[in-house]
C-alpha cells in the first residue's frame, strides 16, 4: 500500500513537472537564437567602430595637414602678392629701359651693319649674345672696341639688353616660380579636402549603421531579458506546483532551503521563516489575494503583503524588485516579486509570513 501511494505521488510529481519542461523548451531555443543574433550584432558593432575611430583618426590627421597647407597658402599669397608689386615696379624700370633701347635701336643697327659689313661678326656677337653685365665689360675690353665711337650705340644697346634680360630674369622668374608652388600646394589642399569630404560621409553613414545596431542591441538584449524572466517565472511555479498544494490552500512561494525556522532566534522573536535563494529568483503568491502593500518596509525592506480573506495574510521580505502593487488582486502562483537582500539582512533569500488576523503565526504547518 506504501509503494502504491509513493508511486501515485510520483506520477502526480511527473504530471506537474512536464508542462513546465516543454513550456520552457521553445523559449530556450528562442532565447539561444536571440542570443546569437546578439552576437553578431555586437561583432558588427565592434567592428564599425573600429572603422569609425580609424576613420575619426585619419579626418583629424587631414584636418591638420589642410590647416598646414592653409597657412602655407596663405604665406606663399603674400609672397606671390609681394613679388607681383616688386614685377609692376620692375616693369617700369623695363619699360625704362626699354624707351632707352629705343631711342638707340636705330643707331645700334647702323652699326651692326657696318660691322656685319667689314666682316666684324665676332665684335656683334659679342655685343649681343653676352649672359651678362660683367661677361660684356670683359669681352669689350678683350676685343679693344669699348673706346671706338663707331661701336658706342652698339655697346650701349648690348648694355642694356643684358640689364632687361636680368630684370625679366630676376623677378618673372621668381614670381613663377612661387605661382607654381601655390599651384601645387593649392591641388594638394584641394585633393585632401575632397578626401576628408569623402571620409566624412562615409563616417555619418557608419554613424547611422551603429545607431541602428545599436538600437537592434537594446532591443534584442530586452527581449532576452524578457524570456530569461519568463524562463525564470515557469521555473519558478513549476517548482512550486511540484511541491503540491496544502489542505488550506497554501502553496510555496519559492522552493529552496529553510535557513531559519519561525520560533525564537537571537534573543527576540522571529515572526516567519526564511526560504534560501538568489537574487532575480522569482516569487510567487502563495494563495490568491489582493495585495494590500508593495513598498519599503522598516527592516523588511521591499515587502508585500496580501490578503487573502477570512483573516489570513501572506508577507514577503527583502525582495529585490516588485513584480505587483498596492491594491492589485493576484492569483495563486503569481509572481509578486524578486529574492534579494532589502532591509536588515544578512544574505540573498525571503522572509514569508503567514499571519492570522494580523497576528504572525508558524508558516510550516501552512504549507504543503
Amino acid at each position: 500500500m506504501r509503494n502504491h501511494r509513493g508511486l501515485l505521488i510520483l506520477v502526480a510529481l511527473t504530471t506537474l513537472l512536464v508542462p513546465a519542461v516543454g513550456s520552457t523548451a521553445g523559449q530556450k531555443d528562442e532565447l539561444n537564437d536571440k542570443r546569437s543574433r546578439l552576437q553578431d550584432v555586437q561583432h558588427q558593432l565592434e567592428s564599425d567602430e573600429a572603422r569609425a575611430s580609424n576613420i575619426r583618426e585619419t579626418v583629424d590627421a587631414l584636418n591638420r595637414s589642410l590647416t598646414r597647407l592653409q597657412i602655407e597658402i596663405n604665406t606663399l599669397n603674400e609672397d606671390v602678392a609681394e613679388a607681383e608689386a616688386q614685377v609692376r615696379a620692375a616693369q617700369a624700370r623695363i619699360e625704362e629701359t626699354q624707351a632707352e633701347i629705343d631711342k638707340i635701336e636705330e643707331a645700334a643697327t647702323e652699326q651692326a651693319v657696318a660691322l656685319y659689313k667689314a666682316g666684324s661678326t665676332d665684335t656683334i656677337d659679342v655685343l649681343l649674345d653676352s649672359e651678362s653685365l660683367t661677361e660684356l665689360d670683359e669681352k669689350i675690353e678683350m676685343l679693344g672696341v669699348a673706346a671706338q665711337e663707331n661701336t658706342g650705340a652698339l655697346v650701349k644697346f648690348g648694355r642694356l639688353q643684358v640689364k632687361i634680360r636680368a630684370q625679366h630674369e630676376e623677378l618673372f622668374e621668381e614670381k613663377e616660380a612661387l605661382e607654381a608652388v601655390l599651384a601645387n600646394r593649392s591641388d594638394m589642399q584641394a585633393a585632401q579636402s575632397k578626401k576628408r569630404a569623402e571620409l566624412t560621409t562615409a563616417l555619418a553613414d557608419l554613424n547611422v549603421r551603429i545607431d541602428g545596431n545599436k538600437s537592434r542591441e537594446d532591443h534584442l538584449e530586452s527581449e532576452i531579458n524578457d524570456i530569461r524572466q519568463q524562463i525564470l517565472e515557469a521555473q519558478a511555479k513549476a517548482s512550486v506546483a511540484a511541491l503540491g498544494t496544502s489542505n488550506r490552500g497554501f502553496i510555496w512561494p519559492l522552493n529552496g532551503g529553510i535557513t531559519s525556522p519561525y520560533g525564537p532566534r537571537w534573543g527576540r522573536m522571529h515572526t516567519g521563516i526564511d526560504i534560501n535563494g538568489y537574487t532575480g529568483q522569482p516569487i510567487v503568491a502563495a494563495k490568491e489575494g489582493r495585495v494590500i502593500m508593495a513598498g519599503s518596509y522598516s527592516g523588511y525592506g521591499n515587502a508585500v503583503i496580501i490578503d487573502h480573506g477570512g483573516g489570513y495574510s501572506t508577507l514577503y521580505a527583502h525582495l529585490s524588485e516588485f513584480n505587483t502593487s498596492s491594491g492589485s488582486s493576484i492569483d495563486q502562483g503569481d509572481v509578486l516579486g524578486y529574492v534579494g537582500c532589502t532591509g536588515n539582512c544578512y544574505g540573498d533569500h525571503l522572509h514569508f509570513e503567514v499571519r492570522v488576523n494580523g497576528s504572525p503565526v508558524d508558516p510550516m504547518p501552512y504549507l504543503p
